[in-house]
């Protein structure tokens, strides 16, 4: 070897004039500087090479090449990286802890993720799967910071193919079908909440075929209701909004709302506004003791309502749809305490069979959706149907 070879700062031992055993070199470039074993004049064995700008690398090599286990931190980035090495690219397997708190433990390929690895984020998110080219591609599990876990198909770091998405906490499932571009895209089975599920139908880019859902009563025909004794069931379909207007089998478990009300010509804050430019005071449903044979208790019950706040829930009667359709079933004219919504009105017999006219004319079914959390963000229209009454059993 020439006598070139020995340029630069060198401390250590030597043999035959060639850098040889344990050794500290300062090149000629004052950026860098080695400290450990030699062989024959090149770096052999275990050294530590810094940089100027405090990085370095600390651990094997092979024929002045960086080969082998080592460690490597990167001064402006903060990274650092502890594994294999091959001709001084991360390769093999190896762990990343990155300046902002991220992490990955797995196998490198050219200073790139490649094959099975783990990322850990600073914020608790995790990936845990097959990687290709710095990507997430192939199988993989991917934990989200809000407990939610992906599992299934990427392909370049997107959700791609067929996968999973459940409620970390519970194990129960949010999705399950075919992903396009990191969207639900396809056949699947989405569910919101405790109940609500949208079963084995299509989805594209995230929101079913035929969005926006509506509700919908006889298919949209329906005139007004004759309420008697006699028991009525009423059916509301959950349906899309083309022209066929057809029941979407796939929507259930969605939480539907009945509630029945008189119209007003002084609203006060308490009135429900309509579309019809009209309000309406709610009438609260009877309780079951109000539905009994004994005239006291029925007595008792007309008292409480006339004295007592009605609770949240007094009003309404609720029901969720299964296969796309909602049924309220035995409602009859004591379902709802018509009496209380016209007790105020004059008593001379003229004025009130007058006034029962007029009354069983206005009165009117609010039903609503009120599924929460709101299925895809959107919640169906309302849709309100006028009531008769066949039979109205108004104070005489």
């Amino acid at each position: 070897m020439s006598g070139g070879e020995l340029k630069g700062a060198f401390r250590g031992e030597t043999r035959r004039s060639l850098r040889s055993g344990f050794g500290v070199y300062q090149y000629p470039n004052p950026f860098f500087r080695y400290e450990g074993t030699w062989r024959e004049g090149k770096k052999h064995g275990f050294g530590k090479l810094l940089f100027g700008d405090g990085s370095y690398y600390q651990g094997e090599f092979v024929d002045n090449e960086i080969i082998g286990q080592g460690t490597r931190y990167f001064a402006t980035s903060g990274n650092t990286y502890t594994g294999h090495f091959y001709y001084g690219e991360m390769n093999g397997q190896g762990r990343l802890r990155l300046g902002n708190g991220d992490s990955y433990e797995g196998n490198f390929k050219s200073n790139h993720f490649e094959g099975e690895g783990s990322y850990l984020s600073h914020d608790k998110e995790l990936y845990s799967g097959t990687w290709h080219n710095h990507r997430r591609h192939g199988q993989g599990e991917q934990t989200y910071a809000n407990g939610t876990q992906y599992i299934g198909d990427w392909i370049a770091d997107k959700r791609h193919g067929f996968g999973k998405l459940v409620n970390g906490v519970d194990d129960t499932l949010i999705y399950e079908g075919s992903w396009r571009n990191d969207l639900m895209h396809g056949e699947g089975t989405y569910s919101i909440g405790e109940s609500y599920t949208y079963q084995k139908a299509m989805l594209v880019n995230g929101v079913p075929v035929g969005w926006p859902f509506r509700l919908c009563i006889n298919k949209n025909k329906a005139t007004t209701l004759q309420l008697s004794e006699q028991p009525l069931t009423i059916n509301v379909d959950i349906v899309d909004s083309s022209d066929n207007m057809n029941r979407v089998n796939a929507d259930c478990g969605r939480l539907i709302r009945l509630r029945c009300g008189q119209r007003t010509n002084q609203p006060t804050s308490d009135s429900i506004p309509t579309p019809f430019g009209f309000h309406v005071n709610l009438v609260p449903r009877k309780s079951k003791s109000s539905l009994s044979d004994d005239p006291s208790a029925s007595k008792s019950t007309e008292q409480s309502i006339t004295t007592e706040e009605p609770e949240t829930n007094e009003d309404s009667i609720f029901t969720a749809c299964d296969s796309g359709r909602a049924q309220f079933a035995g409602i009859t004219i004591d379902t709802f305490a018509v009496r209380q919504a016209n007790s105020s009105e004059p008593s001379s017999t003229t004025n009130n069979n007058r006034q029962k006219d007029k009354s069983t004319s206005s009165f009117i079914f609010i039903i609503d959706d009120v599924t929460q959390p709101v299925p895809f963000d959107k919640t169906l229209d309302s849709v309100y149907i006028p009531v008769q009454f066949s039979s109205p059993k108004f104070p005489q």
